[in-house]
């Protein structure tokens, strides 16, 4: 899923224990906007702040928001069939109501069913690894490497033990005592 596409959308949700006017500001200043404009994100109807980001992107804006104290979701985006403009905000008022709640459980029943395969991003040594992950079955052998079966066991049937504190049947020296002949030799007195 490398060439997967998100949308990164943005509903007014706050990080649990956030202060709404510090993040207002937070979003102002990272997204260089006067205050009007922040004011507008927090209208409650969900803003996409950016189409057709590839994941590692969206990723990257949903790091950005969540440190400014703001929570995003990643949608993924549609099929280049359907239509990229958004549905009319300005409607009567039960109108905007019903097209916000027929679109909003969709994309949720698509996330339940578990079309979406992107599980996060792993965190290793400071530096991100994001990609497709999958789950190996139970029992699966996860190792590809190619194994050659283990050797056969040597014969030791012409080995025996020796009984605790028994000789071990060590080799003797066989070699004769050697006596050499000295009887030419003599000691003389001074």
């Amino acid at each position: 899923m490398s060439d997967a596409r998100f949308n990164v959308v943005f509903s007014g949700q706050l990080v649990r224990g956030a202060d709404p006017a510090t993040v207002k500001a937070n979003l102002g200043r990272v997204f260089k906007m006067d205050a009007a404009r922040v004011e507008k994100l927090f209208s409650g109807q969900p803003m996409v702040l950016k189409k057709e980001a590839d994941q590692a992107t969206a990723m990257k804006f949903r790091a950005v928001l969540k440190q400014a104290g703001a929570e995003c979701e990643l949608k993924p985006s549609a099929p280049a069939a359907s239509p990229t403009s958004p549905p009319p905000v300005e409607q009567a008022g039960n109108g905007a109501a019903k097209t916000t709640a027929s679109n909003a459980p969709a994309v949720d029943a698509d996330q339940e069913s578990g079309e979406l395969e992107t599980v996060g991003t792993i965190r290793t040594g400071g530096t991100g690894f994001s990609g497709a992950f999958t789950v190996a079955d139970v029992g699966a052998d996860m190792d590809n490497s190619d194994h050659q079966p283990p050797p056969d066991a040597p014969d030791v049937s012409h080995l025996s033990m020796a009984a605790a504190g028994e000789d071990l049947g060590q080799k003797k020296d066989q070699r004769a005592e050697v006596k050499p002949d000295i009887s030419h030799l003599s000691l003389k007195d001074d």
